[in-house]
């Protein structure tokens, strides 16, 4: 099996409960993939293992050539494999400029004696006007909306020049117009070069954005190819219409 992404035969179990069960998949590079299935079905497990949040109790993980199970979520940072969160991640006491930079690796002490070089302030120049967000670049993150914080989390993670963003529920929570401008961005960044892996619940975003879509039911994988013959295929609809 052959991606920049490639999960060999992951499991997971919490308790009594089978969460992830022999998932295989791949994602290819240059593509944005859809991860979708019915709440339960594990999505949100296999993203953790994945990203190094979760430990997977069997199988593994290769990302651009490499095995990297078990990896905390820094190494895979480090290595071009980066990730936001359903609800957004930021730190709410620095500005959105001061978020950028430790998106950058910089550390506290640089931040506060303003240590921080020409090509990071550049690049995260580019990226606050590419979000909208030069007006309130110097403004603490907690100062934000909802939908803005989003924002500045998909920039954040862009400013390590990832090969590999992974989506959690990008949409969720944001109101139509916010949807088309994370929709832009995303594939604004596929075209750059960057390949994408979405989980994402609104069906309309992912069959309009994700091609191929992978969709697991009870831990594992039962369908993937694109999205038009997924809407039609039986196991898909039953494993929907059933949960």
């Amino acid at each position: 099996m052959n991606g920049l992404l490639t999960v060999e035969g992951i499991g997971k179990r919490f308790g009594g409960v089978r969460a992830v069960d022999d998932c295989t998949f791949a994602v290819g590079q240059g593509t944005l993939t859809g991860l979708i299935g019915p709440n339960g079905s594990g999505k949100t497990t296999v993203f953790n293992i994945v990203t190094g949040y979760l430990k997977a109790d069997t199988g593994r993980v290769h990302f651009a050539g490499r095995e990297v199970t078990g990896r905390d979520p820094g190494q895979l940072y480090r290595q071009g494999l980066s990730r936001t969160f359903q609800q957004a991640r930021v730190f709410p006491q620095l500005t959105v400029l001061e978020n950028l930079a430790v998106a950058a690796g910089y550390t506290w002490p640089q931040l506060f004696t303003r240590r921080i070089g020409r090509a990071d302030r550049e690049r995260a120049a580019a990226l606050l006007e590419e979000f909208t967000l030069v007006k309130v670049a110097d403004l603490q993150a907690s100062e934000l909306s909802y939908g803005q914080r989003k924002l500045l989390e998909f920039a954040a993670v862009l400013m390590s020049s990832p090969k590999l963003v992974m989506l959690d529920e990008p949409t969720a929570g944001v109101n139509p117009v916010l949807i088309q401008t994370m929709e832009r961005h995303i594939r604004d960044r596929q075209e750059a070069g960057v390949t994408f892996l979405i989980v994402e619940h609104d069906m309309s975003f992912v069959m309009r954005l994700c091609d191929p879509v992978i969709v697991l039911e009870a831990g594992r994988p039962i369908f993937t190819g694109p999205p038009e013959q997924a809407q039609a295929n039986p196991a898909v609809l039953d494993a929907y219409l059933g949960s």
